[in-house]
């Protein structure tokens, strides 16, 4: 007879039907995202629905959120749930917006009229900013 429930995952099976690695799902365990049924000669045995847990975490990785934001996300109530999604919505949001002075200031570099971003003037006047604490938006928005 099987020390296991044929409902039951090894570690190495949940492995092959996340693609998440079995050090990542020891990892998970630690944490308390996704825990085994049971230990079977001290094997981890997950069960079904620990597909379905992983592939959350994966989907949420995927989209930004840390694993600590997960596990407050999966032991959380509708409204935490909310306002993590809101967090994360405005982090988000935050992240686009210096993308796209990132994205400004390369094209600029890339085609700035001095030939060499390190002799136009704009670029250094955008340090001279930040040295002197403001943002790199506001930097770039004054150097324009």
């Amino acid at each position: 007879m099987s020390e296991h429930t044929p409902a039951s995952l090894s570690i190495g099976e949940l492995s092959e039907r996340t693609g998440v690695p079995t050090s990542a799902l020891r990892y998970y365990d630690e944490l308390g995202l996704v825990r085994p049924t049971a230990r079977a000669s001290g094997r981890r045995r997950y069960a079904e629905s620990a597909v379905r847990d992983v592939s959350v975490i994966v989907f949420f990785r995927e989209i930004g959120f840390s694993l600590a934001e997960i596990g407050r996300f999966m032991a959380g109530e509708q409204p935490g749930r909310q306002e993590l999604i809101e967090h994360k919505l405005a982090e988000l949001a935050e992240q686009q917006h210096r993308i796209e002075v990132a994205r400004s200031a390369l094209e600029h570099g890339r085609r700035c009229p001095a030939g060499d971003p390190v002799r136009c003037s704009r670029f250094w006047s955008i340090i001279d900013e930040r040295r002197r604490g403001l943002s790199l938006a506001e930097s770039h928005t004054r150097a324009h």
